[in-house]
């Protein structure tokens, strides 16, 4: 097994110049491989406003800017190779942010480039072109090793890695909140939250779009005249009355965003902290599926409520590290269950910050990915 001592990483956020997102995949996936390695690179200079579109339509008109780009990550991890040697480029890409000529040149001078991707189950489709050229393919999603069995390519199944460096300890010892959810506001997750109160159990919400002016999940830039006539004939009406009127019973629960000091101060003080962690598959069905948040959370040392699905099975001991449900109504026992039994918070907590710590970092995934490779 060769170790991976010099890294070229490639992160998709680092197309954002600011916010959560860009901070967050800094510091789990940068951050978490520079100690670990003799020499980490990062792409320098590169403009990749033009792969911000996102849109498969849009994308077709930037073929110029991506062989731009492509060619200058060439010249970079060329660069680099010669002058001390790669032993792998690491990235989180979809395919419409490179050539992919460019990866297989990589490949060719016997730097092996692994990609990592974790909506596999809901977006197969911006990765599939990728995932046929890379040496690996790293994934969270149970549900998606079919999907790269039939492609018939090199693939790692495991978690998402997390630096422990950002991990404080956050074991809610003396908690004043009961039950708190961090996160934006989606259609699922209003309904979610608003079948909870009305199961008896308060959430108290944080993030952006709950509050404010400018809060208000339910925008449409379709005229009203026409939202209204395919409502009336679209599966799902009573979802959507009912998803209107849980919010303002949801939106009375919720403040903003955290920043870091509110952020771990606010986590250290609740009992529970869920997790709603669906997502839209290909056919528009909400369906659940290991989240960054699902190992983060509990990383913390969080008592950690989320969804249950053959993911969270394969990353943790389900009840003893997090705890899972398959319905509101069984989360609503489950947090009454806590509550009553508040010791149980912290047992929980302690074992998922053990099982993170042990398993669930880059210094684990680097030696499985070395040991694929």
């Amino acid at each position: 097994m060769k170790p991976l001592k010099r890294i070229f990483s490639l992160v998709p956020d680092c197309h954002v110049p600011t916010g959560y997102y860009r901070l967050l995949w800094k510091r789990h996936i940068y951050d978490g491989i520079r100690p670990l390695v003799d020499k980490l690179l990062l792409p320098e200079n590169l403009d990749f406003s033009w792969a911000l579109l996102g849109d498969a339509t849009a994308l077709r008109d930037q073929e110029k800017h991506r062989a731009t780009t492509s060619d200058q990550l060439w010249e970079q991890i060329q660069t680099a190779h010669e002058s001390g040697g790669l032993d792998a480029v690491i990235s989180y890409c979809y395919s419409h942010d490179l050539e992919l000529e460019l990866v297989k040149r990589v490949i060719k001078i016997g730097v092996p480039w692994v990609n990592f991707y974790c909506d596999s189950t809901h977006m197969f489709e911006k990765v599939e072109a990728l995932a046929r050229v890379v040496s690996l393919n790293w994934f969270p999603e149970s549900a998606a090793v079919e999907r790269y069995r039939a492609l018939g390519v090199p693939s790692l199944h495991a978690a998402y890695a997390l630096n422990p460096d950002f991990l404080p300890d956050l074991v809610s010892r003396s908690p004043q909140i009961p039950v708190a959810f961090i996160g934006l506001p989606t259609s699922n997750r209003i309904t979610q939250l608003g079948w909870l109160r009305m199961f008896g159990c308060g959430v108290a919400v944080r993030g952006h779009g709950w509050v404010g002016d400018t809060a208000n999940p339910f925008y449409n830039p379709t005229p009203k005249s026409q939202r209204a006539m395919r409502a009336l004939f679209s599966r799902g009406l009573g979802e959507k009355i009912l998803r209107r009127f849980f919010w303002r019973f949801v939106r009375s629960q919720a403040r903003g965003p955290l920043d870091d000091a509110r952020f771990f101060e606010f986590v250290s003080q609740c009992r529970v902290v869920l997790g709603l962690n669906q997502g839209k598959d290909e056919q528009g069905r909400f369906s659940s599926y290991l989240k960054f948040r699902d190992v983060e959370f509990p990383g913390y040392g969080c008592c950690y409520l989320t969804e249950h699905n053959s993911d969270l099975e394969a990353a943790f001991e389900v009840g003893k590290e997090v705890l899972s449900y398959r319905s509101m109504w069984e989360a609503a026992e489950q947090i009454k269950r806590v509550n009553r039994e508040p010791n149980l918070a912290v047992r929980i907590g302690m074992a998922a910050r053990r099982r993170v710590l042990a398993t669930h970092t880059w210094e684990t995934r680097l030696r499985q990915i070395s040991e694929r490779l």
